[in-house]
């Protein structure tokens, strides 16, 4: 007698919301955004750390459970404009910028599609 499995379905999810997160993940994902800070800060300072950030993210996209695209990074959406103050982490690649200020923010796809914020 055989026995034959079939394989895993792989959901292919480009953005989760921080709400849907479990309280593990969530942790997890504040870490990366604060490793993320630290190594942004160590660049500032004449570091090359690209590689550590981009596999700090792709760690961070496995554990989520996100597709990341080779390279990129992720980001949380900080959408001024949403009416159901969006959170979505997806890749930095698939977001719209605004300025916010001096600031560049990143707009997720769902909400340009929605509701495109252009700055300031």
């Amino acid at each position: 007698m055989s026995i034959t499995l079939d394989r895993p379905v792989r959901t292919h999810r480009t953005a989760i919301s921080h709400r849907d997160l479990t309280p593990i993940q969530q942790t997890g994902w504040n870490t990366v955004e604060e490793l993320t800070y630290d190594l942004e800060q160590a660049a500032h300072a004449g570091a090359n750390v690209a590689a550590e950030l981009v596999l700090a993210h792709a760690t961070a996209a496995q554990f989520l459970g996100i597709d990341l695209p080779a390279g990129d990074i992720l980001v949380q959406c900080s959408c001024i404009d949403c009416p159901d103050a969006c959170d979505r982490i997806t890749a930095f690649k698939a977001c719209a910028e605004y300025l916010d200020g001096n600031v560049q923010r990143p707009q997720c796809p769902a909400c340009v599609k929605d509701h495109r914020h252009y700055g300031d």
